[in-house]
Formats: structure tokens, C-alpha cells, sequence
């Protein structure tokens, strides 16, 4: 408990007259429409205690006692008044003035009353730089991460500067695990700390969300949860788990994971039972609606009846979920439990500020330039949704395939009026998109085309996240681009707050779109990249090449062929994504267990059944519109990008001598989506004339080590089982100069440089292989860029919420020494090759897979033509070979294309050119090309 003399400055007496005052004085809405609020009784001895007691310790247990026992009965009206009176209180202490003032802002927001809402937001900050290190060792918060939470909140929802939002909560969120990873703080402000991040986690994985940043939301609340179980919060309570389940439940739908969303929110519901909440607090309110709204997307909302009771409860007693947006939703929840599909429609067609097209569909293009809706994009974009999905949904059907492209048509990003903030709706997208394909499968050959480009869409925004902020530092370094994103962003502030826009202001951001497309197409690219049609795919393809989309949904999967010389070939694969992530995981365990054969003919765990079934799955339903295809370029997300598609089985095989590899036949080859292919071949540049530079065996640990040379030749398997990034239970922060280190990578860096004819200064190690002397330098001049390195992935290590590289120690580790997704975006590139060796990046999960996705998209857009990626940690004196053999064989042939020269060198391996032992897989399969196949 703190002493007198921290919390009373000069301790006040507030009698009965001026607690009547201060409600008049901060009204809270009338509240007419909420049940459950205290009796007249309980009031007056509120009051009279208050008057009793000087004591200002004291006098806030009271006010906070009360508050909590409200928030518990659900009696919220009351709970927000007594907020009320701790933050107009002078005598209590600023930090739990602020605190108050922080929750009244979010409270008043909701209201609709915006002044209100941002003069306690001031007042909040105001408190939040009053208060004492002193007093924050005893508060369950920090001031300051709350003020900027409740900032974020107005930014985001109510001046649609969803940038501003998302810097203000990433701000709060960093500061809350400095404090966390902090071993100097004391426990209590530790555990301030856990709570901050708890609490503000289901906001800030939503906000991260809707600006296409599913990763790191997920990575973000996968490592909190982490933390809660072997971290620094060994005693979390039910409360804090249940705002990590609910965050991670919203996260999860952003992948279309639904049925891992359910047990989430699930576990969240059970969580805040078991904290003592009620329907009637806001947490566990949504927490039901975020059930209903997933059960829809799974078509089984009529499972969830139940739920509609406990809302119906929230909107009684809690002013915040009963404004009329939520009980609209609600009411629409209510017709679709019980199957009254047309009732749900028109439900949310009565919102006023939602209009409804001909054919009864809704299309957020018409909306979008509405004044209201200029604030409230994402609303509109989650509205439109749940009026899509309604339609999905009824058993009558009578969607057309029109109609569904009048709903998807705004998502494909044409740049001369492209969508205005950039955001998705939230947690029903990726079910309405994924429902939208399934229906067009079956509605003939233009079905098929829309249905091709919804999977791209879906594969776009798996990575869109690292674009954005790639787009963004893009931005900031380049000046007259800055001047022009600036004055964008104060045209669509205009848009957004005002009821009457200035005349001629969309025409004015129209025309500045234009002239950024003119004058920075890397920009446009990575921002709004357009979704193409097949057709468009189709030319730029070869006659020997073709382009397969994979999509692997909760009911079926779908495949998309598209050669230049057929029409598009769209087929339902009878696969579910969870036997797919089965067989993938069989197919991996050995690979990502860094566990080589030791003995010729030894299978070392590598799953010969599961490489057959993914081929037959997958590949043999579409085998013959691939004939005649020496390059198939792959685009996928989610799970189907961890698969080594390399090491696949045409058919069964009881041994490595009987194996029929599908890379004998044809090289494939990934690309993050059809979209970066075009944007591949739309331009071809002049070829760099410098033949290498490569980074490899960076210093991890910060030292000057003496740099090796040479190739490794031993006979012996030189392969480290270690994790690259060593985590334990007791890890809170990673200490960067723990990573494992590469030397073997110097001596392949070497050979690759003289296979080239490089000289031997292109190869730089060491604490030169820097993320600053990568920044720093001009790329634009070599043809070959060889990173020998460890990749690292959003959530592998404490406080990584973005893919990256793992390069030279520069002083704080992670922040300086990981050159990311969004740093690769502002190089200067102009290669034939960038070459990713080495990089254990454990592509175990979907999410892992999406991750390389991001880097190998961040590579092209920086202007790399094709990248060499390995999909495991690689074997030294193998990966030599495998990469020595493809640079020999390239710079020998002017007309070898990459595709084949990869194919060579992995097909002599695999049939035994270099020793019996080196036929498996493991050695040859872990090397993949990404980009552009030709030469």
C-alpha cells in the first residue's frame, strides 16, 4: 500500500451534494436502455462512506471496490459512473486518475462523443507524465501504455488514420515487453506489464489485422501466450489467459483457420467464467459474438442458439454493447441461428448508412466515399461481409456468379481506384472469400476465372503485412515520395472527418494516386498490388511452362492451371487442409529434425507414403494439363507453402532406389503470387555486370573472429541438430549472441565465388556481414547476392514479429542485427540470383511458409529476378555441391535457364553423382527456386 503522502497531495472530502455534481458535470449517457444498474439504497451509502473518509488510500479502495463489484454483477452504467468519480477526484493519485480517464475516453468514444472522448484522452496523458516510478509499483497498469491504447482507439475508429492507430499501439505494445523482458524492474511492475499486454491484446491482433498484418498478430499473441506459461507470469490468472485466447482466436480467423478459432474462443468464454465475468462485461460480450460470427463462417451458427441469451444480457446493462451498430449485428446473429436467412439480410440492410444494390447484394465500392462510411471503412467492409455470407449461406442459393463479383470486385486493388485505407473488415473475410470460391467452382468458365483470382487474393494477403511496412520505410527514405504519401494522407483525413469534403477532393486523390502509380511503381506494387485475371497470366508464360494456384480449404481444396496455349483449368481437389497438414508434417519430420542418413539406402525417417499421397492429392489430379512443362510455377499459402514439393513420389516407392521424383519430370518453382510474376516479366532490365557479393558466416556473437576459407570435403555428414535460435523456458529476451554460428558457410560463399569467377573481396564475413553495411550498400551492380545465413521467423524468438535474416551482432541483437522483410523492400537490386543458403527456417507450419513468402516478395520488389531458397537447415559439404554444381553449370551454359540449372544439379545428386549416401533427399530436396525460372 502506498504511503499518505504519494496519494494525497492535498486530500479532499467529496459530501453527497458534490458527488451529484460530478455525475451531472460527466454525463454518461442516458442509459435508459440499461437494465441492471444499483438501487437507490446502495447509492446512498456509497455516498455516505465517501463522505466519511478522508483517508485517500482508502477512499479509492472504496470507489475501486465498488467499481469491480459492478463490472462483476454487470452492472456497467454504474461501473463507468464510478470511473467517473475516481478520475474527477483531485485527491487521488494521477496514476489511477489517468487509468480512469484512459477507460471514460475508450467509454465516450463508443457513446459517439469524440470531444468528450479526446479531452480525456489529454487528461489521461496529462496524469500518465504526473506519475511517480514510485506510484507504478503499485498500479495494475502503466498510465502511459493505457493513454496511448485509448489514442490509438480514436485514431483507428473515429478519424479513420488507421496509420496513426497502428504506430500508437505498436508504441505501447514494445513498451509493454521492454518493461516485461526488464529484469531490473520489480515483479509488481512486471506484471503491470503482462496485463497491459493481456488486455490491450484482442484490440491490437484486430488492428494488426485489418491492416493485413496477420503474421505478426499471430506471432504476437502466440509469444504472449508463450510467455504466460513459461515466462515471467507464472502464477497468470484466468482473466489474463482469456484475453490471450480471445486475441488469438480473432488472429486465427485471418488465416481461415476457424476450426482452431472456435476451440480458442472457446477456451476464451470458459476463461472468463472461471474470472467471475458475466455476459454483461464487454470481454466476455464480444468474446460470444466473435463465437456466433465464426460458427457462421463454418456454417454452424444454429449449434451456438445459447449465445444470443448472453448478449442479450450485454446490451441491457452495458452501454458499450448496446449501441445501435452492435445491436444490429446482433439482431442479424438472431435471424441467422435460426435459419432466417432473408431476416438476417434485412436486417443489415435497415442500417442506415448501408444501402443495398440491386439483387439484394452489397457492394462496399459504393459505399466507400460516404461520409460515414469514411470513418468507418472496416465497418462497412465487416457489414457488406456478413450480408455476403448471409446470401452464401441460404440453402435457396440464387447467387450468382455476378453477384459475387460485385462483392469481391473492390478487394483486387486496380490502382486508379484503389481501396482508400487499405484495410480488410475483419474476422469473416477470409470465410466469406474462401465460401465465395467454393460457390463459383461450380458456375462454368467465368466462375472458374473469379474463383482463380479470390485464391490469389487470399495468397496476397498472407504477406501483404511486410509489403505495407516495406512501403512505408520506402516512403521515409525517399523524399518526393514522402511529399506525395503526406498529402495523400491529409486528402484522406479530409474524406474521413468531414460531413461536406472540400469540392474536388476525391478528384484531387485520384489524380495524386496517378501520379504516384506515373512516377513510383514500386510503391504502387507493394501497396495496392492488382490481382491479375488468368488471361493475364497466360501471357507471360512460355509455351513450356505453366502456372498451378493451390488453395487448401476446410471442406476441399483447389487447383488452378493456367498455360499459354489452354484456357484456365479450375478443379476441386477432394483434400481437406487438415489431412494435407498431416501429411506434411510426416513429410517434414525428418527435415526439420536436422537428422541426415548415416548409411546408404538409410531412410532416416524420410516418409515415403506421405511424399506419394501429397502427389497424388495435390498434383495427380491436374498431371495432365502439365505435359510438355519443364517449369510449373507454384503460388500457395497457409500449409501448402511448407510442402518440399521437390521430394514428391509420382507413384509409391518401398525404397530410394525406386523412387520417381516429380522433379525428373519438370522444376517447380514458387512464386508468393500471379501477381509477382507479371510484375516480373513486365519489365526486363539490363543485366548487372559484377558477377557476386555474399554475406556469409556473420558474427553472432559480436567478435572478430579470424575468417576460414575453403570448401568443406570431408565424407562425414557436418550437420548441426542444434536450434539456430536456442529458446528455453527461462528465455524472456533473447540474447542475440546466442545464435548458433555458420563458419561452413564461408567455404561455400568461396566456392560459389569461384565458380563465378568472383574475386575473393566479394565475400564478406564476419562483423562486416552487417545489416548496416547491407543497407548501406549499392546492390544495383551484381548479379548474383548470396546471403549465408540463418532466416528467422515472426515468433521463433522473443520480441521477432517479422521474417528476416539473421546477420552480424551490431550492439542490441534483434532490432539492428536482423535485416527484415520490410528493410530487403528499400534495397537497390538489379540480380539475376539472391541466394537464401542455409537458412534454417523449420518451414513446419503454414505460417512459417507464408513467412519465406513475405522475404522472397520483399526480394522482388526490391528487383531480384529469382531467388534460391533452402527449405531446411542444409548439410555444408552438400549444399556446397548442390550450389557449386548450379553456378558451374550456369556461367558454362549462355543458355541453361535457372529452372534447369537448378533441375541438373539436384537430379545428378539424386541419382547418385556424388555418393550413394547423397541420393536422399535430405541433401539434394532442401534447396527450392523462387521467381523467375529463365535465364
Amino acid at each position: 500500500m502506498l504511503a499518505l503522502a504519494l496519494l494525497c497531495v492535498a486530500c479532499q472530502t467529496l459530501d453527497a451534494d458534490s458527488v451529484a455534481h460530478s455525475r451531472k458535470g460527466h454525463h454518461l449517457g442516458n442509459g435508459s436502455h440499461h437494465e441492471e444498474t444499483r438501487d437507490a439504497a446502495g447509492e446512498h451509502v456509497v455516498r455516505q462512506q465517501l463522505a466519511q473518509t478522508p483517508d485517500c488510500e482508502v477512499r479509492f479502495a472504496l470507489l475501486d471496490g465498488v467499481a469491480r463489484e459492478d463490472e462483476r454483477a454487470g452492472r456497467m452504467v454504474d461501473y463507468y459512473h464510478v470511473l467517473d468519480l475516481i478520475e474527477s477526484d483531485g485527491a487521488i493519485s494521477p496514476g489511477r486518475r489517468s487509468l480512469a480517464a484512459s477507460e471514460l475516453a475508450e467509454f465516450y468514444l463508443a457513446e459517439g462523443e469524440l470531444a468528450r472522448g479526446g479531452r480525456m484522452i489529454d487528461d489521461a496523458k496529462r496524469y500518465a507524465d504526473e506519475v511517480k516510478d514510485s506510484e507504478r509499483e503499485h498500479l495494475p497498469l502503466d498510465p502511459t501504455f493505457a493513454a496511448l491504447h485509448a489514442e490509438a482507439e480514436l485514431a483507428w475508429r473515429f478519424r479513420g488514420q488507421y496509420d496513426v492507430a497502428l504506430h500508437l499501439g505498436r508504441e505501447a505494445t514494445d513498451l509493454g515487453w521492454r518493461d516485461l523482458a526488464n529484469s531490473a524492474l520489480s515483479p509488481a511492475r512486471r506484471e503491470a506489464a503482462v496485463n497491459e499486454l493481456t488486455s490491450a491484446a484482442p484490440r491490437e491482433v484486430s488492428m494488426l489485422i485489418r491492416w493485413n498484418r496477420a503474421a505478426e498478430a499471430l506471432s504476437q499473441v502466440d509469444e504472449l501466450r508463450w510467455d504466460l506459461d513459461n515466462g515471467s507470469s507464472p502464477h497468470s490468472t484466468p482473466l489474463q489467459r482469456a484475453e490471450v485466447a480471445r486475441a488469438r482466436a480473432i488472429a486465427l480467423t485471418a488465416f481461415d483457420d476457424y476450426d482452431a478459432a472456435l476451440a480458442s474462443i472457446n477456451s476464451a468464454i470458459e476463461g472468463f467464467r472461471a474470472a467471475g465475468l458475466t455476459p454483461a462485461s464487454t470481454q466476455y460480450a464480444e468474446s460470444l459474438r466473435l463465437r456466433l460470427l465464426i460458427a457462421l463462417a463454418m456454417e454452424r451458427i444454429g449449434d451456438y442458439r445459447a449465445d444470443l441469451a448472453g448478449l442479450q444480457v450485454a446490451a441491457s446493462a452495458n452501454p458499450l454493447e448496446g449501441t445501435a451498430t452492435s445491436v444490429v449485428i446482433d439482431r442479424s446473429l438472431a435471424f441467422a441461428v435460426n435459419g432466417d436467412w432473408t431476416g438476417a439480410q434485412r436486417s443489415i440492410a435497415a442500417e442506415p448508412q448501408l444501402n443495398m444494390s440491386s439483387g439484394n447484394s452489397m457492394s462496399y465500392r459504393r459505399q466507400k466515399h460516404n461520409a460515414w462510411s469514411a470513418t468507418n471503412r472496416a465497418g462497412i467492409k465487416f457489414r457488406s461481409a456478413l450480408a455476403m455470407l448471409y446470401r452464401l449461406e441460404d440453402p435457396r442459393g440464387g447467387v450468382s456468379a455476378a453477384e459475387i463479383a460485385d462483392y469481391v470486385d473492390p478487394w483486387f486493388n486496380s490502382y486508379d481506384d484503389w481501396d482508400d485505407d487499405n484495410t480488410r473488415g475483419g474476422t469473416i473475410d477470409d470465410g466469406v472469400l474462401a465460401l465465395s470460391m467454393a460457390r463459383l467452382m461450380s458456375k462454368g468458365v467465368q466462375g472458374g476465372a473469379l474463383a482463380f483470382r479470390v485464391a490469389e487474393l487470399l495468397h496476397s494477403n498472407a504477406t501483404q503485412g511486410a509489403m505495407n511496412d516495406g512501403a512505408a520505410r520506402l516512403a521515409a527514405q525517399t523524399p518526393g515520395l514522402r511529399a506525395l504519401v503526406e498529402e495523400e494522407a491529409t486528402l484522406r483525413y479530409q474524406l474521413a472527418t468531414s460531413a461536406t469534403p472540400s469540392p474536388g477532393t476525391e478528384d484531387k486523390l485520384r489524380a495524386l494516386h496517378a501520379r504516384i502509380v506515373a512516377e513510383f511503381p514500386r510503391y504502387q506494387q507493394l501497396i495496392a498490388p492488382a490481382i491479375p485475371k488468368p488471361e493475364d497470366v497466360a501471357g507471360v508464360l512460355h509455351t513450356n511452362e505453366a502456372y498451378i494456384d493451390l488453395y487448401a480449404g476446410r471442406d476441399a481444396s483447389y487447383a488452378f492451371v493456367v498455360r499459354s496455349d489452354a484456357p484456365l483449368h479450375a478443379v476441386v481437389l477432394p483434400v481437406t487442409r487438415e489431412a494435407i497438414a498431416r501429411q506434411v508434417a510426416a513429410l517434414r519430420a525428418a527435415f526439420d529434425a536436422a537428422t541426415p542418413p548415416e548409411q546408404p539406402g538409410d531412410l532416416a525417417g524420410f516418409d515415403l507414403v506421405a511424399a506419394a499421397q501429397l502427389y497424388r492429392a495435390l498434383i495427380a489430379p491436374i498431371e495432365s494439363d502439365l505435359q510438355g512443362a519443364k517449369t510449373v510455377y507454384l503460388s500457395t499459402s497457409g500449409i501448402l507453402s511448407s510442402i518440399p514439393y521437390e521430394v514428391l513420389l509420382r507413384r509409391p516407392a518401398l525404397n530410394l532406389a525406386g523412387a520417381d521424383w516429380w522433379i525428373n519430370s519438370t522444376t517447380p518453382a514458387r512464386v508468393p503470387s500471379a501477381s509477382a510474376l507479371v510484375s516480373a516479366r513486365a519489365v526486363r532490365g539490363a543485366h548487372a555486370s559484377d558477377a557476386l557479393v555474399a554475406f556469409a558466416d556473420p558474427s553472432f556473437d559480436g567478435s572478430a573472429t579470424a575468417p576460414q576459407t575453403g570448401v568443406a570435403n570431408s565424407d562425414t555428414v557436418a550437420t548441426a541438430g542444434a536450434r539456430a535460435f536456442p529458446v528455453d523456458v527461462r528465455t524472456l529476451s533473447f540474447d542475440y549472441r546466442r545464435v548458433a554460428p555458420l563458419p561452413e558457410t564461408l567455404g561455400e560463399a568461396n566456392a560459389i565465388a569461384k565458380a563465378l569467377g568472383a574475386s575473393q573481396d566479394s565475400v564478406i564475413s564476419g562483423l562486416a556481414a552487417s545489416r548496416s553495411h547491407v543497407l548501406a550498400q549499392d546492390l544495383s551492380n551484381e548479379r548474383v547476392v548470396l546471403f549465408a545465413t540463418h532466416g528467422v521467423l515472426p515468433g521463433e524468438v522473443p520480441g521477432l514479429r517479422n521474417s528476416g535474416l539473421a546477420l552480424a551482432y551490431e550492439g542490441r541483437g534483434l532490432p539492428d542485427s536482423v535485416l527484415t522483410a520490410d528493410d530487403i523492400v528499400t534495397l537497390r537490386l538489379n540480380a539475376d540470383w539472391v541466394v537464401l543458403s542455409a537458412c534454417n527456417t523449420g518451414l513446419a507450419t503454414g505460417g512459417a511458409g507464408d513467412s519465406v513468402s513475405a522475404l522472397t516478395r520483399a526480394f522482388f520488389s526490391a528487383g531480384a529476378r529469382t531467388l534460391l531458397v533452402t527449405q531446411w537447415a542444409v548439410e555444408s559439404r552438400s549444399a556446397a555441391l548442390v550450389t557449386t554444381s548450379l553456378f558451374e553449370a550456369y556461367a558454362r551454359d549462355p543458355a541453361l535457364s535457372k529452372a534447369d540449372a537448378l533441375a541438373q544439379a539436384e537430379r545428378a545428386m539424386a541419382a547418385g553423382k556424388d555418393g550413394s549416401l547423397y541420393r536422399h533427399p535430405y541433401f539434394w530436396g532442401a534447396y527450392f527456386l523462387a521467381g523467375d525460372g529463365r535465364r
